[in-house]
């Protein structure tokens, strides 16, 4: 396979992690209207969870046990900011404010425990590699797509999606009807939390990923969830793709800031060319 073809390949990789946050911001949107600014530090955190039980603490754990407490441990540390942080302030710029606090103490913490280091492990599925494709990349094709697919699937047709909508455009019309709003809250921020730890151990062994990525990863799944401008999980996957695709591409011809490079200029290009029809669709959907 050739170096385009590659590199190529890396980007949809790359795009698929990306589509599958995005979902996750997406969904936390759909029921609450405001975006989950703390899912990047929770997809390193869950990375760190799994690496400490698989392999430098817990011996004998196993890989599949160490993912599922980490997953596990990743949804009920993302359903925790309901309470702590959704509940206790007004909607809008204090919520905002107060997710992205906790996402700094998240950060934090998990900078304490593991420094400056980088984490790379190994891929969830022992695929082999493709035409000079690393197993790494085709595992996060092959399981990214599908669950970014799934969530947004289930968003769109499950009574728990309907819920999700319902509560995301009236909390007392929900209460009304019989759907309590901070259960469907929580349990959207449950599953973000999750998902954004199965895309941790999706993308950590195609790039590394460290304390400093945390805002970076939650950028890139911010703009994925918003970047079409058409609303929910749906819109993330097409999304998700590009600013994957955008990235691996420059990052070939500029390996040290090239992918951050990437993806603001593709954030910056949407919104100067539909920013007014990225806001009326936000508005529409969710």
């Amino acid at each position: 396979m050739t170096g385009v073809a590659v590199t190529l390949t890396t980007g949809l990789a790359l795009g698929a992690v990306y589509a599958l946050v995005g979902a996750a911001v997406a969904t936390v949107a759909v029921a609450t209207r405001t975006l989950h600014l703390a899912i990047g530090q929770l997809l390193v955190a869950g990375v760190l969870v799994q690496l400490l039980l698989g392999v430098e603490v817990v011996t004998g754990l196993g890989a599949v046990p160490a993912v599922a407490i980490a997953v596990v441990l990743g949804a009920a540390a993302s359903a925790s900011l309901v309470p702590l942080v959704l509940r206790r302030l007004p909607r809008g710029l204090p919520v905002l404010i107060g997710l992205a606090v906790a996402g700094g103490v998240l950060e934090a913490a998990v900078a304490r425990s593991l420094g400056t280091r980088t984490l790379r492990p190994a891929p969830l599925l022992e695929l082999p590699g493709v035409a000079g494709v690393g197993g790494a990349v085709v595992t996060a094709l092959a399981l990214g797509l599908p669950a970014a697919a799934l969530l947004a699937l289930v968003v769109a047709r499950s009574r728990w999606g309907r819920q999700l909508r319902l509560v995301g455009g009236s909390a007392a019309a929900a209460e009304l009807v019989g759907v309590p709003p901070a259960r469907v809250e929580t349990t959207a921020f449950a599953v973000a939390g999750a998902v954004a730890v199965l895309a941790g151990l999706l993308i950590a062994p195609l790039t590394f990923v460290g304390v400093t990525q945390g805002a970076g990863l939650t950028v890139r799944g911010v703009a994925a969830a918003a970047l079409l401008g058409r609303g929910g999980p749906a819109a993330a996957l097409p999304a998700g793709l590009l600013l994957g695709l955008a990235e691996a591409a420059t990052q070939s011809l500029w390996p040290a800031a090239g992918g951050d490079v990437a993806v603001a200029a593709v954030v910056i290009a949407v919104l100067v060319v539909r920013g007014p029809d990225v806001s009326r669709a936000w508005g529409r959907a969710w």
